[in-house]
């Protein structure tokens, strides 16, 4: 019955071990999707900015790279030849303090000795012959003695002094090597660094790329839509070649819009009128933006407003009559209204469109006309000019 407590503790204690690895596991890969998440969803220029910011971090660690490894290089032969002499001073030293220590022996064995003699040979003794043949041989041992022993004293002081001196070179050399590896430390450290700041950098640029293709995808869905509905002008099928994005020079502004042309755009002069969302901040501006990394010139031919409310309601801003309303591959679901004096309104990116609209149906102003998770793109045009959708509405 015990075994079997046993083996079952054991089983539980590796599936809780196999359960909290997996809570582990899937709490790093939250955490790595949030990340992402919070990449995607920035706006394109803080996006940009990070990116720029990113490449100088890339550049400033390469060149610290780059000077401490030259650095390294150069201590490289110095710590070299720095580990063969402390090994050798380290092997010196030790000889040395065994040949000390052999002499403080000596040295104990001599006093004992001399001790031993001025025992045997007291100042009272008669003066015999063989007595003063005795004190004579004594004479001589302890002159003898007192000069071996003034020679090991002397051997033992240089010995001292040459152990000091090399230890105070192994000390130096090792401070030196301690550096060294210091420096053979920090920049490995570097290269990790820059290893990591690459690996977000490149995920930026990715992040970023999608996000150019895809307003070029959405804009050019919007003017196919527009075109079919004959409210711009198709535009000529001929055009001049574009430079590609990975080949544009600082100097050479590539333009991403399709209706990009200086006569395209005009300004509203109308009186203003309600905005579509109650409560909104500008996500996006109409007009030009050059982006600083590819050195694109963007030309926003829409405004996204972001909602301070989810799931918030979008209303039509003038009285009109729809003309489009149904979900896009691109620009998910999206609403046209043809408007009085040659106006169209476009709501875009609708989460959802309001079971009432069809098309062909009027539609006062105010009319809710659908639902917007948070951002709605809202564009404007005028017989066959985009105007700024600011321009328009009142803002709160």
């Amino acid at each position: 019955m015990i075994r079997f407590l046993f083996i079952g503790l054991i089983f539980s204690s590796l599936f809780s071990v196999n359960v909290s690895d997996k809570i582990k596991d899937q709490k790093n890969s939250i955490d790595s999707a949030k990340k992402l998440e919070s990449q995607i969803n920035k706006k394109l220029e803080e996006l940009a900015n990070d990116i720029i910011a990113g490449n100088k971090a890339v550049q400033n660690t390469a060149k610290q790279i780059e000077e401490l490894a030259k650095q390294v290089e150069e201590l490289e032969d110095s710590a070299h030849s720095a580990n063969l002499e402390l090994d050798k001073l380290t092997s010196q030293n030790g000889e040395l303090i065994r040949s000390q220590k052999d002499m403080e022996l000596r040295l104990v064995k001599i006093i004992s000795e001399d001790f031993a003699y001025d025992l045997v040979a007291p100042n009272d003794y008669s003066e015999s012959q063989d007595s003063i043949i005795a004190t004579e041989i004594l004479k001589n041992l302890n002159s003898v003695m007192n000069s071996e022993f003034k020679k090991l004293a002397q051997d033992y002081e240089e010995t001292t002094n040459l152990i000091k001196s090399q230890s105070k070179k192994i000390e130096s050399i090792k401070f030196d090597l301690k550096e060294f590896r210091q420096k053979q430390k920090a920049l490995k450290s570097l290269q990790t660094k820059q290893k990591k700041n690459l690996e977000i950098l490149n995920q930026d640029k990715s992040i970023y790329s999608k996000k150019l293709a895809d307003i070029k995808k959405q804009q050019d869905e919007m003017r196919k839509t527009l075109e079919s509905l004959q409210i711009l002008a198709i535009k000529p099928k001929k055009q001049p070649k574009q430079q590609t994005q990975t080949t544009a020079k600082n100097d050479d502004v590539r333009v991403i819009g399709t209706s990009y042309q200086a006569g395209n755009v005009k300004r509203y002069s109308g009186s203003k009128t309600i905005a579509p969302l109650d409560k909104f901040s500008v996500k996006q501006k109409f007009g030009d933006y050059v982006d600083p990394v590819y050195n694109i010139k963007i030309f926003n031919e829409s405004v996204v407003l972001r909602s301070a409310t989810t799931d918030a309601r979008v209303k039509n801003v003038l009285a009109g009559t729809i003309v489009f309303a149904k979900e896009t591959p691109v620009l998910d679901k999206v609403v046209i209204v043809e408007n009085g004096n040659g106006i169209h309104t476009i709501y875009a990116h609708l989460d959802k469109i309001a079971p009432t609209i069809k098309v062909g149906q009027k539609v006062k102003k105010g009319y809710v006309i659908g639902r917007v998770k948070q951002d709605l793109t809202f564009e404007v045009t005028q017989k066959n000019y985009h105007i700024n959708p600011l321009e328009l509405i009142a803002m709160n």
